[in-house]
This record gives C-alpha cells, structure tokens and sequence, in this order.
C-alpha cells in the first residue's frame, strides 16, 4: 500500500534536510534523531516524527488527506524560510531528488510552496 506520493516525500525530505542544515549551522555538529526533533519542534514548531514517517512511507492516520499532507508541509516550509538560504535549499533539493531517484526514477518534483516564494525571502 502507498500512504505518500512521491512528491509528498519529496517535500518531507527537504523540510527535514532544510532543519538537519540549520541545525548544525547553528550548533555546529550534526544532530542526533532526539536532538533534531526537540530542535524542530521548538524552534519551528514542526512534527519531525511526522515528516520521518512520511520519507519512510510508513503512514500517519491523522493525516490521512492528500491536500492535509501538502498543507501541514507548506506550511513547514514557510516556517524554514526566514532561515534559509539558495545554497541551503539548493542542497536540499538535490538531495531529494538524489533520494527518491533510487526509489521511483528520475521524476521532476516540486515543493508545495513555490521556489519563488523561497528566492523572494532570501
């Protein structure tokens, strides 16, 4: 059974890799699973479990409607992006992109809020 679009991994991937960046820019050591969770949610006020679940495809019942995915990780992204940088989203996109291509091919994904909205704050 498929509980999340590739897309909607996609996405996740790049909340998580965007919060894992600023993390350790910010502490200058890379996070552990409880470090990066306690970070997220205090800091951005985001559900690192439920971003966790969605790139390993495990399922969250709550969040069981597609256009509810896509909102909760919008939003996720808005929170990132008064602390984000091109070269930071860069990275993490290219690193979705590198992890989903082993599990679904070469697809051209995009994330739930515009690139534009991202190059217009930063």
């Amino acid at each position: 059974m498929q509980y999340f679009s590739p897309e909607q991994q996609y996405n996740a991937w790049v909340v998580s890799d965007l919060v894992k960046q600023i993390f350790h820019r910010r502490a200058g050591c890379s996070p552990g699973i409880h470090e990066l969770a306690v970070f997220a949610e205090e800091t951005f006020q985001i559900d690192i479990d439920f971003v966790f679940s969605i790139i390993m495809n495990i399922g969250d019942i709550e969040f069981a409607i597609p256009e509810e995915i896509e909102k909760k990780l919008s939003s996720y992204l808005g929170a990132l992006l008064p602390t984000v940088n091109s070269d930071m989203l860069e990275t993490s996109k290219a690193n979705a992109n590198a992890f989903l291509s082993r599990r679904h091919g070469n697809a051209e994904y995009h994330l739930f809020v515009s690139d534009d909205a991202f190059m217009k704050k930063l």
